[in-house]
């Protein structure tokens, strides 16, 4: 009798495991976690993001895309008071509206998941399909840069030294990826030609998240003027950043769509690199550059165009508070706005807040995939802009927007609501925290992750978090 009350309890306990009654909750240590996902990857995917088990981990990996030995190790965090460290001004959490506070969970959750798939060869895991269970194939080096961009900020924000550590190793990886010119050793050029990875975009995102780390080596600082004088070298007299490789090629014809996104984030970088840096000459070129893409902008707009237009003017402006730079910022978030699928709109309930794709030049009835976390960013940012020129009347409407874009940002997030369906360990360790494309595409990717996390930390900085 005793023995048979035995095995019913070990089949009672092995069948309430099996349908989540007793399975491990998402709090467990993430120690397990390391371990699991590490087994998991190894076992779905191959080649140099999934290193086989019982081999040197650093084997597999090209020597291209190893940290540069040049540059010193990763930087450590400087420890800080907790009054320094801005997360600890939203305590307590309850005093804030219900946006703010899911943004602030939003963010830390989502930064774990980053560090998390922080891998040891310094890159991060490029993406994961739940459905499958699988990894996806492929790499991309701006996603990659853009990843150690945004968990360099979450680091300053949340004042984690491992999410310093784990971006800046990124950062030393992806410089290998961009040698200093042996005829210049001024210089880092990015190795991969714009057709597989745009050199521009590239140079300027690792740029920035070295200035976005929180004690960066002066060395770094260093490896950063080389990118930035790449981008300054790519600057023609009107102040069109030249983004394609070939020197008398026509960008607009090789790639009419690079000059969306690619160009401007080059001016991101170079307004950062002269806050550091300052110089007449780049003053100069920063200038001219605002003033060509404003240009473009009004010519022919597009919602990646306003958004790193955005970005880049915000900086400047900070900087030098020029008329210039504001109206650039206003013009451009004003159109943007008006792409935002209103929270009125009945037919589409699950994308209110989010925003239209855009096709052919026209707005089209289809949910922003990897680029919402951006316009949430380039948004936030157009209120700072506003409340420092100060325009009451366009930071009322830019932060009614950018609440309710950051309300659909949210909910493609993977929470322990929306994850019952599949398995607890799985759930726990593989998909909470993580930002999917879309309400219709469950797929996590590392940009989709990076852009999230950029405009979650930009909104609670913004003033409309209040």
């Amino acid at each position: 009798m005793r023995s048979q009350c035995r095995l019913w309890l070990w089949v009672g306990g092995t069948v309430a495991a099996a349908i989540g009654w007793i399975a491990p909750s998402p709090s467990c240590s993430w120690e397990y976690d390391d371990k699991l996902v590490r087994v998991e990857v190894v076992q779905q995917t191959k080649g140099p993001l999934s290193p086989s088990s019982g081999t040197n981990p650093m084997a597999e990996v090209p020597a291209e895309r190893r940290a540069d030995p040049t540059v010193s190790s990763p930087p450590h965090a400087v420890s800080r008071t907790s009054s320094e460290i801005p997360l600890k001004r939203f305590e307590p959490i309850v005093a804030y509206p219900f946006t703010t506070q899911a943004a602030l969970r939003g963010l830390v959750w989502g930064a774990e998941w980053l560090q998390r798939r922080h891998q040891v060869h310094g890159r991060f895991l490029y993406g994961f399909n739940p459905a499958l269970r699988e990894a996806l194939e492929g790499d991309d080096d701006i996603a990659q840069a853009r990843a150690a961009f945004a968990l360099a900020l979450s680091a300053r924000f949340c004042g984690e030294e491992k999410y310093a550590v784990a971006a800046g190793q990124t950062i030393l990886t992806l410089l290998a990826a961009a040698p200093i010119d042996a005829r210049d050793a001024q210089v880092r050029i990015p190795r991969a030609p714009s057709a597989v990875c745009n050199r521009v975009g590239f140079a300027a995102a690792v740029a920035l998240a070295i200035y976005a780390l929180p004690s960066p080596d002066a060395r770094l600082f260093d490896e950063a003027e080389r990118l930035c004088l790449f981008l300054r070298r790519q600057t023609r007299p009107d102040g069109a950043i030249h983004y394609i490789d070939d020197p008398a090629g026509d960008p607009r014809r090789q790639d009419p769509l690079g000059e969306n996104e690619h160009p401007c984030w080059g001016l991101w970088a170079l307004a950062s690199n002269h806050r550091h840096r300052p110089s007449a000459e780049k003053q100069e070129q920063m200038r001219r550059g605002l003033r060509y893409y404003r240009a473009r902008f009004r010519a022919a707009p597009h919602p990646l165009l306003a958004t790193s237009l955005i970005l880049a003017a915000t900086e400047w402006f900070g900087q030098t508070k020029e008329a210039e730079a504001a109206h650039a910022i206003c013009e451009a978030a004003d159109w943007l706005c008006g792409l935002q699928i209103p929270v009125t709109d009945p037919r589409l309930p699950q994308w209110a807040g989010g925003f239209r794709q855009f096709h052919q030049g026209r707005p089209v009835d289809a949910p922003s995939e990897t680029e919402t976390g951006l316009y949430v960013l380039a948004l936030s940012a157009a209120c700072q802009t506003a409340r420092m020129i100060p325009d009451p009347d366009r930071f009322g409407r830019y932060a009614t927007t950018v609440v309710d874009a950051t309300r659909y940002l949210i909910g493609l997030q993977y929470t322990e609501a929306n994850t019952r369906h599949f398995d607890n360990a799985f759930r726990a360790h593989m998909l909470i925290g993580a930002f999917h494309l879309s309400p219709r595409d469950g797929t996590i990717r590392l940009d989709a992750v990076s852009h999230a996390l950029l405009g979650l930390l930009r909104f609670l900085e913004s003033g409309a978090e209040r």
